[in-house]
C-alpha cells in the first residue's frame, strides 16, 4: 500500500478553551508547562498559546463566545503534522478522501506554509511545512 504524503514528525494537538488564561495558568502551575509562544487576532476575536512540555506541544486557542463546553467547539480541535511540502501533502490527502477546511497559506510568524483537512471520518488535520530549518523546534 502506497502512503499519499510524508510526515516528518507530530507537531501539536489543537484544544480550544473558553478561557485561554485559566488554562495557560494551570498547565504551567500544575504540570510544569512551558509558554513557547502567545498572540492575539482581535478581529477574530481569538488568542492562542502553544505550550510545551518535555518535546510534546499544546496549542490551545480561545475563541470568543465559548462560555460552556460544546463537543463540536471545545476540546480536542486538530492534530499538527509536520511534512515536507504543505500544498502537495493536501493535493494528495483531498485525493485519498480528505477534504480542505482551510486552503495552504502562509503565516509569516512562524515562518510556515499551513492548512487544515478534514478526514473522511470528521477529524481535522493540520499540515505544517516550516521554511526555515530553526523554527520547527520552537513556534
Amino acid at each position: 500500500m502506497s502512503v499519499p504524503i510524508t510526515v516528518t514528525r507530530l507537531d501539536h494537538i489543537g484544544v480550544m478553551v473558553a478561557d485561554i488564561e485559566a488554562v495557560v495558568s494551570w498547565y504551567t502551575d500544575s504540570l510544569g508547562f512551558e509558554v513557547l509562544d502567545r498572540w492575539v487576532n482581535a478581529d477574530a476575536q481569538m488568542a492562542w498559546a502553544h505550550l510545551e512540555l518535555h518535546g510534546f506541544r499544546i496549542e490551545f486557542v480561545e475563541r470568543q463566545g465559548l462560555m460552556t463546553p460544546d463537543p463540536t467547539a471545545a476540546g480536542y480541535h486538530h492534530i499538527a503534522l509536520v511534512v515536507p511540502d504543505c500544498a502537495q501533502a493536501v493535493d494528495a490527502l483531498v485525493r485519498a478522501g480528505a477534504s480542505v477546511v482551510f486552503p495552504p497559506s502562509y503565516f509569516d510568524r512562524h515562518d510556515m506554509d499551513w492548512s487544515f483537512v478534514q478526514d473522511p471520518f470528521g477529524n481535522i488535520l493540520e499540515l505544517v511545512s516550516y521554511r526555515s530549518p530553526h523554527t520547527p523546534q520552537r513556534p
